[in-house]
């Protein structure tokens, strides 16, 4: 309503599926939460310090999480949810003046209407929340004119609703559901021409005339009975609406199109999720104006990420575009450095590579040291052995140790970033090059939070630091500038760092892939009175006396050396850490008559170090009774007496299939890092070569700062398996701890998890008291309309934050953290459907209670692998590249078919579907209705004869219907086809399925279904006329929906696109994969085998109807059907179907049947003939049968009446609905039967059937409660548990569409 002063009005507010925030904690507050609860907005946000809560109903709400509640003040950022879309409105009810004087203008700024308690001049609307009737609220917008005129309106608007408005509400539902998402115009024609108080008066009969006038059937508009819940108008093609096209483009914004991370240079710096090879490469880049990478594996090598810098145009840290090359690993590689070394200006080059391409360098390195050029080597000390295993790879990098280049070593992810920076700083003033070493198997693939030095700071600190220091001096330098930038970062490096008791007695030198497991381990293990120490080795090249020596402490007896050596022939020739320490003690006059003993305890590369290894090493130094190193610790499995160890452990499984336990953990981590206070560390181990290829991620959570991956192989307190397969794969419980939360994705029920799990699973489970829930994942996706990865994704970060919410706590919603990581065609969307996911997971995760009898099971103790082997970095690159279609002429095809051994061919029905199909021919097609009626219903036959084909009561038959061949060769002509060439489509391994052009467009490709929005977009690629490649891709997008919702509406088709895009020409070979294929049409079978044991039958209605252009339009499926002649043949399959006869045949069978939903009911009528042939006593049967007319539409009448005089149809009830003035439904035959319903249903144990549309199904179980009510004397809450029991007994079977 707009005033003179074209000042405006708002009469109504819609709350439901709103975000409503409400501030204060009074009863005013308490009231606006009362009155949009009964709205069902999608979400109620409470803001007000707890203290100042008054209202205990409040309290209440928020206990119940009614409200998602927030501690604090307000702030204007409480206006956005976490995902940046604003809240709706805002309902104010704080006391204080001022800050509603805030939070008024703080609202407006961003124009979201607010409503003040109280301050009228503040109030955009008025709000009095006293009208409230379900569906509809009154609320008034005056723009503060204030309450006079607000209370006079309302008044008003309240007087004058019709009495029954609700009703009216209810009704255009019922209209909108009945005419579906396709049928807007239709909707929209019925809404605009009716008055709200006609709306409102509309009754059941009404509603089905108006379905009726604008082509929608009542009783009939199942059109045929399939079990694919829809009808064959429907079911022709793909049911396209908008929200189900936005579920299918959400997507991460953590990873792109190919799963691969997303990640953006960081020149600004600051926290950032990464892993220790980007936090390399930041630093690298920063300082380089010529990068080169040496991998050694294809992918997730270090580089990588600088790679896609260089493509953005990312400048370093000095304002220059910088090049990143990748060479082959190759003997004399290093060569290329000086080359580029002459073109930096910066005098500063680095280079990216892993341990196993440091040999074929080294022969350039005493070049490079003579030529004193600053060059940095960040090297991921990787290696792999002859059974393709990885391992920590150090010694191929200190096989350098004497060509003059320094060596620095890191530990964790975060060292990476600071001792590359501290690298590059002594490079450039000291002209020495320097290799910077880390390990490549988990400090570099390790997920943490890492603290960026912003590229101006990196700038600044070259500028400051001084070029004058001394080769000799290097360690000195080092110093220096660590505590440069220790005062920048606040973290402190030394050349030699010392950890544990300052009065050690035995002390361990470590500098390889053993550090971190060693340094937590010594910080986490009591030796009691043992005093232990162990010293790292940062700073190895140059070797400095004076530094190693200064951090060893005095009272020191024995030290043991730890170094990694290639093979036992290393053990004792050649430079080493251990001849190093050797000599330092012995040159240094402190230590003359008091050095300590020196134990060498080499180990091989391949060996994998565990706090248990590093304990028992301990055991060994502290016991004094050998000097040698006792190589057999090495393999010692001894309990570790852990302490402090607060470490939260969590692993997530799955195939490499599958891979969604990757994007789990990422998000999680994104999450855990915005809204949390933890400290976590993720790592993914990938086994490629075993098991059909096994990934699992593995996750840390600690309240203290995590340093390096900490390699605990026990007490996992969360566990994640997304592949239930692998629990008889490997011993996976093995590694939980006591408590431990288990989470299982399958398909199975509780009570089929007693015979499916292994043995050894359940008898863990139960000896370590685990927590076990079982989702359905793949369920639960479908329940939401998408089984794409990303939503699969969204359920198990879901699962974790909600089962460990204890141990993360957010500090928002689990629903709003994840929001803010996906994306896709609308932000509210998105945000809908994640809350959807959420909410159906919420409903479907079932928490197993363990059965007593698990706990006494006998262990099998098969040896199963704890774990999986790390023999690759990502996933498997060497798939087979997939094939595309190739077109052939037939000359091909018939070699193929000549010299089929030659070839390797053979012949089978339809390759490329996975259920078994079987050509079965026409035996009998026959009309049923007149010729003169406009409704065409049809009865066919199958005859099976030398086939296997066997089908149960109940089932279904799917037809795989051919397109009208005419317009098919119309099609083909127009697109320059030639029918006779043979397409060959890859299929299974290396073969090819080959068909004719003609074959392919009219028994398997869906031309004349309608298309998805993807065919627009991926159409518009291969457009060569820009308004018809831009036209495509509006239609694609958003702004377009409305035109794509016409064309829906319409069922234009992929022909219909083609012909109207005539630019968009995509190859034939690639056509094929752009369009559907037809699907089979799902028939419920009319005929029992025991009485027809060599033929099938069908009931069957065509359909046909006009589009708005009045263009016709056919069922695909029931045309093809009824053209079919005698002895044509049809390929099939068999569904399965829950339309099953009682098991006594004793039990009564109520069916009731609309139009073709008859079928399955003849089937069991003749099935119970049979039956009673065979001399078995039967049951009564009741039929409830409904159609329009009797003269018309009496399908199998001769048989039903021929059965109910024989007695065996107990029972039969038709209701042809045209036939009088007053409709008469099924439903109303069953209100007069309620004695009848309640005797057979609840008395003598019946089952009820209905198949047919899904219109009657409310007033169908309506009359069926009425007789319990009725007959039984139950009240209507016990009849509708009634109801509900049958159902869950199976008694009460609806197969609707």
């Amino acid at each position: 309503m707009m005033t003179s002063t074209n000042s405006s009005l708002i009469v109504g507010w819609r709350l439901n599926g709103r975000h409503v925030l409400i501030l204060g904690g009074n009863q005013i507050a308490s009231n606006r939460i009362e009155f949009a609860l009964i709205a069902n907005p999608r979400k109620i946000t409470l803001i007000t310090p707890y203290n100042k809560i008054t209202s205990d109903k409040i309290r209440e709400h928020i206990a119940k999480k009614n409200v998602s509640y927030k501690d604090s003040e307000f702030k204007p950022s409480d206006l956005f949810e976490s995902h940046n879309l604003p809240v709706d409105f805002v309902l104010s009810a704080v006391d204080n003046q001022k800050l509603s004087e805030v939070i008024a203008n703080a609202a407006r700024e961003k124009r979201i209407p607010i409503n003040i308690a109280e301050i009228p001049h503040l109030c955009d609307f008025w709000f009095m929340p006293t009208y409230h009737d379900n569906h509809l609220q009154v609320a008034i917008s005056t723009n503060g004119t204030g309450p006079h005129v607000a209370r006079k309106l309302r008044q008003h608007i309240i007087e004058n609703l019709p009495s029954n408005i609700t009703n009216a509400i209810d009704n255009v539902a019922l209209l909108k559901q009945s005419l579906g998402a396709t049928n807007i115009s239709a909707f929209t024609k019925i809404i605009d021409t009716l008055p709200l108080s006609e709306l409102a008066k509309l009754t059941s009969d009404d509603i089905k005339k108006l379905l009726s006038k604008h082509n929608v059937d009542d009783e009939e508009a199942e059109v045929s009975s399939t079990s694919d819940s829809m009808d064959e108008k429907n079911s022709d093609v793909t049911i396209i609406d908008e929200r189900q096209d936005s579920v299918s483009t959400l997507k991460s914004k953590l990873f792109d199109v190919n799963g691969d991370d997303i990640i953006s240079s960081f020149i600004s710096g600051g926290t950032q999720l990464i892993d220790g090879k980007t936090a390399v490469e930041h630093i690298a880049y920063a300082f380089s104006v010529a990068s080169f990478i040496y991998p050694t594996t294809r992918t997730n090598y270090v580089g990588k990420a600088a790679v896609n810098w260089v493509s953005q145009n990312v400048r370093n840290a000095f304002g220059q575009l910088s090049q990143v090359i990748k060479m082959d690993t190759r003997y004399g590689a290093s060569a290329a450095v000086l080359g580029a070394m002459a073109r930096s200006r910066l005098d500063n080059v680095s280079i990216f590579a892993t341990s196993q391409s440091i040999i074929p360098m080294m022969p350039n390195f005493y070049g490079i040291v003579q030529a004193n050029i600053p060059l940095v080597i960040h090297v991921s000390a990787l290696g792999n052995d002859d059974q393709m295993n990885n391992y920590v790879n150090y010694n191929d990098v200190l096989i350098a140790r004497e060509t003059g280049f320094g060596i620095i070593n890191s530990y964790s992810s975060q060292e990476i970033h600071d001792i590359a920076l501290i690298t590059h700083l002594i490079s450039l003033t000291t002209k020495i090059p320097f290799l910077h070493v880390f390990d490549g198997l988990s400090t570099s693939l390790e997920l943490s939070k890492v603290n960026l030095l912003p590229y101006d700071s990196i700038k600044k600190l070259v500028d400051e630091i001084p070029t004058s220091t001394k080769n000799s001096d290097v360690l000195d330098c080092f110093e220096i500038i660590a505590d440069k930038i220790g005062k920048l970062t606040g973290r402190q490096y030394r050349p030699f760092e010392y950890i544990g008791d300052p009065n050690a007695e035995s002390v361990l030198v470590v500098l390889g892939g053993e550090t971190v497991i060693t340094k937590e381990t010594v910080k986490r293990i009591n030796y009691g009175e043992k005093k232990v120490g162990i010293i790292i080795a940062r700073v190895y090249r140059p070797w400095s006396e004076k530094h190693f020596l200064a951090v060893v402490p005095k009272t020191v007896k024995r030290i043991a050396v730890l170094e990694q050596v290639s093979s036992k022939e290393d053990y004792s020739f050649g430079p080493s850490l251990f001849n190093d320490i050797a000599v330092s003690f012995s040159s240094d006059n402190s230590w003359i008559n008091k050095s300590p003993i020196l134990i060498d305890a080499k180990y091989p590369t391949t060996q994998k170090f565990s706090p248990r290894i590093v304990h028992a090493i301990f055991k060994q130094l502290i016991s004094k009774k050998n000097n040698i190193f006792n190589e057999e610790v090495l393999s010692e499995k001894i309990d570790i007496p852990l302490i402090n160890n607060n470490v939260k452990q969590c692993i997530f499984w799955d195939s490499e299939a599958q891979a969604t336990n990757i994007q789990v953990v990422k998000h999680i981590s994104k999450i855990l890092e915005q809204h949390s206070k933890l400290n976590f560390s993720a790592l993914s181990t990938f086994d490629i070569y075993n098991n059909g290829g096994v990934i699992t991620t593995n996750l840390q959570l600690e309240n203290d700062a995590i340093n390096g991956f900490q390699d605990i192989e026990r007490d996992y307190d969360f566990i994640s398996v997304h592949d239930v397969s692998l629990t008889s794969k490997y011993d996976i419980l093995a590694s939980a701890k006591s408590g431990a939360v288990v989470v299982l994705n399958t398909s199975w029920t509780v009570d089929e998890l007693e015979t499916k799990l292994p043995n050894d699973f359940r008898y863990e489970a139960s000896k370590r008291n685990i927590k076990l829930y079982i989702l359905n994942s793949e369920k639960i996706a479908q329940d939401v309309g998408s089984n794409s990865k990303a939503v699969i994704s969204v359920i198990f970060q879901n699962v974790f934050l909600r089962l460990f919410s204890n141990i993360v706590k957010l500090d928002c919603s689990i629903e709003d953290s994840i929001i803010d990581l996906f994306e896709g065609n609308n932000e509210k969307e998105v945000s809908l459907l994640i809350r959807a996911i959420c909410q159906q997971l919420e409903k479907s995760i079932v928490s197993v209670e363990l059965p007593p009898t698990w706990g006494i099971l006998e262990k099998l103790d098969q040896n199963l692998p704890l774990t999986i082997q790390s023999n690759s970095l990502d996933k498997n690159l060497d798939q087979p590249e997939i094939e595309k279609p190739k077109l052939r002429n037939w000359h091909t095809a018939a070699q193929n078919l000549l010299f089929k051994e030659a070839y390797d061919s053979d012949q089978e029905i339809r390759p490329d579907l996975s259920e078994k199909t079987y050509i079965i021919r026409v035996s009998e097609n026959r009309r049923l209705t007149p010729p003169s009626y406009d409704r065409y219903l049809f009865h066919i036959e199958f005859e099976i004869n030398g086939t296997d084909f066997k089908y149960d009561l109940g089932e279904a038959l799917g037809v795989y219907g051919h397109n009208d061949s005419k317009e098919v060769n119309q099609f083909l002509e127009f697109y320059g086809l030639n029918p006779n060439d043979v397409i060959f489509i890859p299929n299974k391994g290396n073969r090819f399925e080959s068909r004719t052009v003609l074959q392919l467009f009219t028994q398997v490709l869906d031309i004349f279904g309608r298309p998805a929005k993807r065919f627009y977009e991926s159409l518009a690629q291969y457009a060569t006329d820009e308004k018809e490649r831009e036209k495509l891709l509006w239609i694609a997008s958003n702004e377009g929906s409305q035109e794509f919702k016409r064309r829906v509406e319409d069922t234009i088709t992929y022909a219909e696109l083609l012909y109207e895009f005539t630019s968009a020409h995509p190859p034939v070979e690639d056509l094929v994969q752009l369009i559907a294929q037809i699907k089979p049409r799902h028939y419920s079978i009319a005929s029992a085998q025991s009485v027809h044991p060599n033929s099938v039958h069908l009931l069957i209605v065509t359909v046909e109807w006009e589009n708005s252009k009045g263009v016709k339009r056919f069922g695909q499926c029931t045309r093809y059907l009824s053209g079919l002649k005698v002895g044509d043949s049809v390929t099939v399959s068999i569904k399965p179907s829950v339309m099953k006869l009682p098991p006594r045949d004793s039990q009564p069978v109520i069916m009731a049947g609309l139009g073709t939903g008859m079928a399955p009911f003849r089937a069991f009528i003749e099935e119970r003939a049979y039956r009673k042939a065979q001399g078995k006593e039967v049951g009564p049967m009741v039929l409830y049968f409904g159609s329009r007319h009797r003269s018309m539409e009496y399908l199998y009448g001769e048989e039903l009446e021929a059965y109910n005089i024989e007695g065996l149809l107990t029972h039969l009830r038709l209701a042809f609905s045209r036939d009088q003035e007053n409709k008469v439904y099924i439903q109303h035959k069953m209100q007069e039967d309620a004695e009848l319903l309640h005797q057979y249903l609840l008395k003598d144990e019946g089952w009820f059937y209905l198949c047919g549309p899904t219109w009657p199904v409310p007033d169908v179980k309506d009359a069926i409660v009425n007789s319990f009510v009725t007959s039984g004397g139950y009240t209507s809450s016990q009849a509708i548990d009634w109801v509900n029991k049958l159902k869950d007994l199976e008694r009460y079977i609806l197969e609707v569409y």
